[in-house]
């Protein structure tokens, strides 16, 4: 069983299904909690806004179970 699924080929078209099936909810839902938790973002400026809103749409995660805010 186990050379059966290692042995299964898989095409690059449908790694790209996959990356999109997955990839885009997880952004989305990213993206939702940015826009309900940006005040914090109105205090900063230049590199630390840009990677705090990146920080904030990938680790919605973990941010959600504890609850804080990326500064």
């Amino acid at each position: 069983m186990l050379r059966e699924l290692l042995n299964y080929r898989i095409s690059l078209r449908q790694i790209m299904y996959l990356a999109i099936a997955f990839g885009v909810p997880y952004l989305a839902i990213g993206l939702v909690w940015l826009g309900l938790h940006h005040d914090h973002l109105n205090e900063l400026h230049g590199l630390d806004l840009v990677f705090s809103a990146i920080g904030e749409v990938i680790a919605w995660p973990p941010l959600l179970i504890s609850n804080i805010e990326l500064r």
